[in-house]
């Protein structure tokens, strides 16, 4: 990732005076950090970013933000969203990758070296394991725990019933164990 001197925040990007941010970011066009974020270093976060908005559970609407925990080496295209805690900080470890319309529910948290391809939804209180892919058009279920090292197959349904095995490869709708990756 390109590495910048102090942070690069583009003029229309909207930034809570309570964000607290590291050094090396860039913050493109028409982002919007809300309060209670924390970003660490040499992040990238694309145009039309919404990370820290309210999360999207009808019984917290009139509660407290808990946050946005970011921290390093993260790359967000565009247009991705990552909602605030309801509980606990929502938390996005390092080095991860979101491509175009990705969405984290609150109080979810996101682990290192993992990936959220286009169009990717993972609904709230999901935890997401170490090196894990969730492809194109991937739902899934809140409350789901994703093992290290799955592969999400494009447009697979992800269900609370299913039973996940670290670095299973999963497709389809319901997903189902396709194998284990090597």
């Amino acid at each position: 990732m390109e590495k910048y001197k102090g942070n690069i925040i583009h003029p229309t990007a909207i930034i809570h005076p309570s964000v607290k941010m590291g050094e090396g970011n860039y913050i493109g066009a028409f982002t919007i950090l809300d309060e209670k974020v924390e970003i660490g270093n040499n992040n990238h976060i694309g145009s039309h970013c919404i990370i820290g908005d309210l999360g999207e559970s009808i019984a917290f609407f009139d509660k407290e933000k808990k946050g946005v925990i970011i921290g390093d080496e993260n790359r967000f295209t565009k247009q991705v969203t990552i909602d605030s805690g309801t509980l606990e900080p929502s938390v996005i470890k390092n080095n991860t990758l979101w491509l175009k319309n990705a969405h984290a529910g609150h109080d979810c948290i996101v682990g290192n070296y993992s990936q959220l391809r286009c169009n990717a939804i993972i609904g709230g209180h999901v935890i997401v394991g170490e090196n894990v892919r969730i492809n194109l058009g991937v739902i899934i279920h809140p409350r789901v725990n994703i093992l290290d090292g799955c592969i999400f197959g494009m447009g697979a349904i992800v269900t609370k019933k299913i039973k996940l095995l670290e670095k299973g490869i999963y497709v389809g709708n319901p997903a189902k164990l396709l194998k284990i990756a090597n």
